[in-house]
């Protein structure tokens, strides 16, 4: 905790402006109050830990409402606390909202509606996450999750992350595009990890773009869309991928001929290491189907010649029997994804597999669709 009341039945701050001998001489001269139950706390002010506020051992409140905050947390609300102090927006630190019974990190109002501002530390789980934010909407409070900064998350530029279920969640959408806000208390630095493409199961290709607080402002900056000279770069990390993929997928598969993805390709026609440039591309909600996109994509292909369709005659209605016929559970994530496919395809004018675009046809369509369109 890093809030208490005086005797003086005054809110008390600890923030990291306050010197540690004056600490020391609070905690000699003074005593302080929980807000909410009123029982005396502890001011712990030493030289390794961060200052903060305890309750008495077996405190009722105290396992009620306190999550054992680690060092991190304590100094990122600190932080936080003073970005919001200095943009005037006075913010209000660990308020106890008493219909909720919950305690956001930070409360802030703004053109008059009010923000909770949480700092996760650590893993929360769905449910909980979901409970949380349900209570937070009802009372007609905005949350704003901010996630800790995990390591991998660190390399600014394109890079390949896996972003777990757990991560996931705390994942925010402007004008289509999905990303993260991540604040790292050491650096005074807030991570925003953006448009992302997906690879394989929990794997993506993104943007890292590093933001010092100091340059932060409310509401929370949004990133800005990945630039042509960068879609350029990840379009030839993800052909890589691509070709990496294919590789490691024939090493690993056990099946021969009873693999659904190689007897496609041979049933096809095609060459493994020369696959058109159309097949295994980036779209909307690929991630639906939790593998490399060109598994599905020369599955939909073999379906498409199976029944003699092409990408211009094959309409919405043939694509739940697709998925029918390649053993695939249909939900409405994958069936865009599966449209937006047949969408570029249209636009690249792809009739039959062994048409030739030239790469930069190919680059045009996707950065429209995937990037100036949004998904």
């Amino acid at each position: 905790m890093l809030v208490a009341l005086t005797e003086q039945q005054q809110l008390f701050y600890l923030t990291s402006k306050l010197p540690l001998d004056e600490l020391q001489r609070l905690k000699k001269q003074q005593s302080f109050f929980c807000p909410q139950c009123k029982e005396q706390l502890l001011l712990k002010a030493g030289q390794i830990k961060i200052p903060h506020f305890a309750h008495q051992k077996n405190s009722e409140c105290d396992s009620l409402f306190s999550e054992g905050e680690s060092a991190a947390h304590l100094l990122g609300k600190q932080h936080l606390f003073q970005l919001f102090t200095n943009l005037q927006l006075r913010p209000v630190l660990e308020p106890y909202l008493p219909q909720l019974q919950q305690r956001p990190d930070l409360l802030i109002v703004f053109n008059d509606r009010q923000y909770a501002i949480e700092f996760q530390c650590s893993p929360i789980a769905h449910p909980s996450f979901q409970l949380r934010t349900t209570g937070y909407l009802n009372a007609e409070i905005t949350p704003i999750w901010i996630l800790h900064t995990p390591e991998k998350f660190k390399s600014p530029g394109i890079v390949k992350i896996s972003i777990n279920h757990t991560n996931a969640q705390f994942m925010k959408q402007y004008k289509k595009q999905k990303y993260l806000i991540t604040y790292d208390e050491k650096s005074k630095t807030f991570y925003y990890i953006s448009n992302l493409i997906h690879l394989h199961k929990l794997q993506y290709f993104t943007v890292v773009k590093p933001l010092p607080l100091s340059q932060q402002r409310f509401p929370l900056l949004v990133p800005e869309k990945i630039s042509k000279s960068q879609f350029h770069l990840l379009l030839k990390k993800y052909r890589s991928y691509r070709e990496y993929y294919i590789h490691h997928r024939l090493l690993l598969s056990k099946k021969g001929v009873n693999d659904r993805f190689f007897r496609a390709i041979y049933e096809l026609r095609l060459i493994m290491t020369n696959l058109p440039i159309f097949l295994g591309i980036p779209v909307c909600n690929t991630h639906a189907f939790n593998r490399f996109c060109i598994e599905w994509q020369v599955g939909l292909f073999h379906f498409m010649n199976a029944h003699a369709l092409t990408p211009k005659t094959m309409n919405v209605k043939a694509i739940p029997y697709f998925f029918k016929w390649s053993q695939l559970e249909l939900t409405n994530e994958r069936k865009t994804a599966v449209e937006h496919f047949l969408t570029i395809l249209r636009h690249l004018k792809i009739e039959q597999l062994d048409e030739n675009i030239a790469e930069e046809q190919l680059f045009n369509v996707l950065y429209d669709e995937l990037v100036a369109i949004g998904c």
